[in-house]
C-alpha cells in the first residue's frame, strides 16, 4: 500500500511540473540566462593552414589611345604620260617601190662581177686617139650606168667590196661623164680606178637620189639589152651566164634608181605611169637574172620577151620614137 502512495505521489508531483512549465512558457517571454564566468569547454582541434586567397584582378587601367595615323589622301590622278609612238610598220614594196631588197633584183655578185667589166671597158675607150673618137659617145652612157652601179652596190643590203667605197666611185664616174676630151677622160678614168680599189679616206652617206642623167640611161639600156639577147641564145646560153647575169642585174638597177628621177612626168598622173613601168622593168630584169641563174634558157627567153614589153610601154607614153628599138641599138 505505502509503494502504491508513493508512486502515485510522484506521478501527481511530475503532473504539476509539467503544468507549471506549460503555464511558464506560455506567460512571456524568457529572461536571458545570465553571463558566467564558465564558458563552455570546446574540444581542442588542429587549426588548418589558411588558403591563400585568390587575388583579386586588379581592374585594367585604360591604354592611352595611340594616336591614329592620319588618314591617306585620296590619290589624285596622275597626268597620263604621252605614250610613244607606235613605230611605224616597215614599207612594203607595194607601199614604197624603193622598200624592195637590193638582192630581190640585182645580187651583189654580179654587180660585183659588171664594176670590173665596167673598168676595163674605160681602157679600151681612152686606148688611143681612135678609139677614144669611137667610143666617146658610150664612155659617157656608160659612166652614168657605172654610177647607177655603184650607188646600188653602196645601199645594197648583201656585203660587198665596193660598199664603202662607193660614194667615192659616184663621184669619179660623174666626172667622168662631163669630160669632153681624152685627156680629160683618162685623167677621170683613173680616178675611177682608184676610187674603186681603195678605202676612202673620208666618208659619203648615200640615199636612194638621182646621181646620173636620165637621158643618158635611157641610151645606156639598148646598148645593154642587145648584149643580153645575144648571150642568152642557146649556144651561149651556159657559158656566158657569168656576163649575162651582170647584164640583167645593171638594167634592174637602173630600172630601180630611175623611179626617183621623175623629170621625165609632166603631172601627177604620169609620175603614177613613170613609177609603174619602172617596176615593172625592174621586176622583168630580175626575173630573166633569176632563169639565168637557175640555167632556164626557156624562162629567160620569156622573161626577156616581157622585159621588151615593158620597155615598149614606157615609150609609148614618155617616148614614142623609142618603141621597138630596145635590143636593136648597137654595142656603141
Amino acid at each position: 500500500m505505502t509503494r502504491t502512495f508513493y508512486s502515485r505521489c510522484v506521478c501527481v508531483l511530475v503532473i504539476i511540473g509539467l503544468l507549471a512549465g506549460l503555464l511558464i512558457g506560455c506567460g512571456g517571454p524568457q529572461k536571458p540566462t545570465p553571463p558566467t564566468d564558465k564558458t563552455p569547454k570546446t574540444e581542442k582541434t588542429t587549426p588548418k593552414p589558411e588558403q591563400p586567397k585568390p587575388e583579386e584582378p586588379k581592374p585594367e587601367q585604360p591604354k592611352p589611345e595611340e594616336p591614329k595615323p592620319p588618314e591617306p589622301k585620296p590619290e589624285q590622278p596622275k597626268p597620263e604620260e604621252p605614250k610613244p609612238p607606235e613605230p611605224k610598220p616597215s614599207p612594203t614594196p607595194e607601199d614604197d617601190p624603193m622598200a624592195a631588197k637590193v638582192s630581190s633584183f640585182a645580187p651583189a655578185e654580179d654587180l660585183e662581177n659588171q664594176v670590173t667589166a665596167y673598168l676595163k671597158e674605160f681602157d679600151k675607150a681612152v686606148a688611143s686617139e681612135e678609139d677614144y673618137k669611137d667610143f666617146a659617145e658610150k664612155l659617157i652612157k656608160d659612166a652614168n650606168a657605172f654610177a647607177v652601179i655603184c650607188l646600188t652596190l653602196g645601199l645594197h643590203d648583201q656585203d660587198n667590196k665596193y660598199k664603202a667605197r662607193a660614194g667615192a666611185m659616184i663621184k669619179a664616174a660623174q666626172q667622168l661623164a662631163a669630160t669632153t676630151d681624152l685627156a680629160a677622160a683618162r685623167k677621170a678614168i683613173e680616178a675611177v680606178k682608184a676610187a674603186a680599189e681603195n678605202d676612202p679616206t673620208e666618208s659619203h652617206p648615200l640615199k636612194w637620189e638621182k646621181v646620173a642623167d636620165l637621158s643618158q640611161l635611157m641610151k645606156a639600156v639598148p646598148t645593154i639589152n642587145t648584149r643580153l639577147r645575144r648571150q642568152v641564145q642557146p649556144a651561149r646560153f651556159k657559158s656566158r651566164a657569168k656576163e649575162t647575169a651582170g647584164y640583167s642585174a645593171v638594167l634592174a638597177a637602173i630600172a630601180h634608181a630611175s623611179i626617183v628621177d621623175t623629170s621625165e612626168a609632166k603631172n601627177d598622173e604620169q609620175i603614177k605611169q613613170w613609177t609603174q613601168f619602172c617596176v615593172e622593168m625592174r621586176k622583168e630584169a630580175a626575173a630573166v637574172n633569176a632563169a639565168i641563174r637557175a640555167g632556164n634558157q626557156a624562162e629567160c627567153d620569156a622573161a626577156i620577151e616581157r622585159l621588151t614589153v615593158s620597155c615598149d610601154k614606157c615609150h609609148e607614153v614618155f617616148h614614142k620614137e623609142a618603141i621597138g628599138k630596145t635590143g636593136d641599138e648597137s654595142e656603141k
